[in-house]
């Protein structure tokens, strides 16, 4: 019987890990928008903003360019489970708001991933959308 449980768990711990996993790999962003510190909604396409963010077994690294010059980029863990994307970056270009966590809502809908991230009163302060890079075109973004 223990070594029933045994399996079960680990199909459980397996089952509750595959959410994550299945983010691994790299994404271009799409599209998106951010409130910035003076409250206005800014969009990423309007200001020419592009990204590429590569997940794998819990870490992450990006790099975002503003008209192909660095503008961003930061690297750390992540987490997903049951919807919940969260990232605690361990370097970044930028200075971390609150507890340095970024918590956000996610979906995966094939090989396009949205993120919001809402403030305290439940309101949208950043959405992304990203697409998952084919493994060839991932790995010419590397050399």
């Amino acid at each position: 019987m223990t070594h029933r449980l045994a399996l079960l768990a680990a199909l459980l711990f397996a089952a509750s890990a595959a959410p994550a996993a299945s983010l691994d790999g790299a994404w271009q962003l799409q599209a998106g928008e951010f409130v910035d510190g003076a409250g206005q909604r800014v969009d990423y396409t309007e200001a020419r903003l592009q990204g590429i963010k590569v997940l794998d077994g819990g870490t992450f690294a990006f790099t975002t360019t503003r008209d192909g010059k660095f503008w961003a980029g930061g690297a750390g863990g992540y987490e997903a489970v049951d919807g919940r994307y969260t990232e605690t970056p361990r370097m970044a270009s930028f200075a971390l708001e609150g507890d340095g966590q970024y918590r956000f809502d996610y979906r995966l809908e094939g090989d396009t991933w949205t993120l919001e991230r809402r403030d305290a009163q439940g309101r949208v302060v950043e959405r992304e959308v990203w697409r998952r890079m084919p493994a060839a075109a991932a790995n010419a973004h590397a050399h």
